[in-house]
């Protein structure tokens, strides 16, 4: 294994453990050393990548905002891990081993792909990915076919959330990216009016004529900002094309999907249940009635289709 290789994997390593315990423990209460206990990797190969515990948090939430873009299929206007290769505090040749022997394992003690406890009891109600899967990624667009253009963005919607939801439960850094967000370190997105797309397109044949602006926030540097927006523009342009039912506003419909989303996601935060797929094909069953017209409806799976599974 190369130095490069090796600093990449301590890195990796680093975040995977620094989420790990800011999912268990909170942020605020964690230390450098256990994050460096963790992830079994010296101080000094820790502050040769981040000078501090915000420097890591930071790159926990970047590399979690990565991922999401994976599940939306959102472009990355920046890389996970794009604070440099390293912080260079180390004296001498800056060498990742310096004050000590880098990493001792190679970099393989970090938490992995939601081997935590939480993750596991998540598994145990739903029995789905094993422990080092990759991470998750967002379905295929929905094809055509016998349903047609005109419900395919409602049903990408669907499996787009039923991806996040589970990599919510199976990966931690996604989860602690989220908490992280949460805990309120990103600036408050700018807004712009309901039915508007992040690319100043308004929404068509789903209507928002004769209501009144509302507001909803703009792709940004928020994990929840980001996902807003897609899921804004995603009923948007389907709103565009006919595909919701008449009468249906799309940024009245997204603000109920994120709002449900986002609920998931904090109440998964303390019990797994509410993680579990069931519980959101739950919420679509009920959902879909009021937002498509019933002959598209029939070809929807509020499960999922194949490709989100």
């Amino acid at each position: 294994m190369t130095r490069q290789e090796r600093a990449v994997r301590t890195r990796e390593a680093l975040i995977e453990a620094a989420a790990d315990l800011f999912d268990r423990d909170g942020q605020e209460v964690t230390s450098l050393a256990a994050v460096t206990a963790k992830a079994q990797v010296s101080a000094g190969a820790l502050y040769f990548h981040f000078a501090t515990k915000a420097d890591l948090a930071d790159a926990v939430t970047r590399t979690a905002l990565s991922r999401l873009r994976q599940i939306t299929g959102a472009p990355a206007t920046t890389p996970a891990d794009t604070n440099g290769h390293a912080n260079g505090n180390g004296s001498g040749s800056g060498n990742e081993n310096e004050g000590g022997d880098g990493s001792r394992n190679g970099g393989g003690g970090g938490s992995g792909w939601g081997g935590d406890a939480r993750t596991q009891a998540a598994r145990g109600v739903r029995g789905e990915r094993a422990a080092g899967a990759p991470p998750a990624r967002g379905p295929a667009p929905a094809a055509g076919g016998a349903r047609g253009d005109r419900v395919g963005e409602v049903q990408q919607l669907i499996d787009t959330t039923h991806v996040l939801v589970r990599g919510l439960a199976d990966d931690v850094v996604l989860r602690a990216g989220f908490a992280l967000d949460r805990a309120g370190g990103q600036r408050p997105a700018r807004e712009r009016p309901v039915g508007e797309g992040p690319a100043g397109r308004v929404a068509g044949k789903g209507g928002t004529g004769g209501e009144r602006p509302g507001r909803w926030p703009e792709v940004g540097g928020s994990l929840r900002g980001v996902w807003s927006g897609w899921v804004h523009e995603t009923l948007a342009a389907a709103g565009t094309r006919g595909a919701l039912a008449p009468g249906v506003s799309p940024g009245d419909a997204a603000a109920v999907v994120v709002a449900a989303t986002v609920g998931f996601e904090v109440l998964g935060a303390q019990d797994p249940l509410w993680l579990a797929p069931h519980r959101l094909t739950r919420f679509w069953t009920l959902l879909l009635p009021a937002l498509v017209p019933p002959p598209a409806r029939e070809a929807l799976q509020p499960g999922g289709s194949p490709a989100a599974h």
